[in-house]
């Protein structure tokens, strides 16, 4: 079973994390298959691009069990930043509207991955978390530089430091997602969504996105580099293995 899903079709391209039985956690294979996929977009000189999960939930972070099971749990981990990075600043040199559709869960890497799209529609129950402290890591994914740019850092601290769920009317009001529907409506709000972008003229977008990295995602390579450095260490640490344990002890 393909772990990501990929089609093409009408100047739109779909990514789709496909490990529903783990609510699509991340383990190496699967960022392997997402930054394999934004590549495809880019050759296919795709317009837009649509980045989800399987069965009603985007992402539920990186996959705990693989941490646990890794025989070198800090060399896994900066492996799979050094791929998670590589796919935020792809979504970011895309010249194409990337849209995340976010359903269920966003977390971990998965709210990295929907900040550093350009649009987000997002189902009404879903919820963010940003997760890294409970077991004992700091942000990577971009988590740290594009969440404290868009809330601040007090609130950026409240949902790191005492890792606090994030609704999505919550962050509809904060401006991480720009659509907010019931679930029943998610789909004909994310296809109204993907037409509503291809009417524009779409040869303007590659320079409108240059203008938002330059404004917006400034030093944004450095920081993710630091992310990696931070993470990894982190995972390299007894520690890190200790809380993994005691994490899936409560679960």
């Amino acid at each position: 079973m393909a772990l990501v899903l990929e089609s093409y079709e009408d100047g739109v391209y779909r990514i789709t994390i496909n490990r529903p039985e783990r609510k699509n956690a991340l383990n190496y294979e699967v960022f392997e298959g997402i930054h394999g996929a934004l590549r495809n977009a880019g050759t296919q000189k795709a317009q837009v691009v649509v980045l989800r999960g399987a069965s009603g939930s985007f992402c539920s972070g990186g996959d705990i069990v693989a941490f646990k099971d890794a025989e070198d749990a800090q060399a896994l981990v900066d492996a799979e930043a050094s791929l998670l990075n590589d796919s935020i600043k792809q979504i970011r040199s895309l010249d194409a509207v990337v849209i995340a559709a976010v359903e269920g869960f966003a977390v971990g890497a998965g709210v990295g991955l929907v900040l550093a799209c350009d649009l987000a529609v997002a189902a009404k129950k879903t919820i963010m978390n940003l997760a890294y402290r409970r077991i004992g890591l700091t942000p990577d994914g971009g988590g740290s530089i594009l969440l404290s740019r868009m809330v601040g850092a007090k609130r950026f601290n409240q949902f790191y430091l005492l890792s606090r769920n994030i609704t999505m009317e919550e962050a509809g009001d904060l401006g991480l997602v720009n659509l907010v529907c019931e679930e029943e409506e998610f789909e004909k709000t994310l296809e109204r969504t993907i037409a509503d972008v291809r009417a524009l003229p779409m040869e303007t977008v590659a320079y409108f996105k240059d203008l938002v990295n330059r404004s917006l995602y400034f030093g944004l390579e450095a920081h993710l580099d630091k992310e990696r450095f931070y993470v990894a260490e982190l995972a390299g640490k007894p520690l890190f293995k200790e809380r993994i344990e005691a994490f899936l002890g409560k679960k």
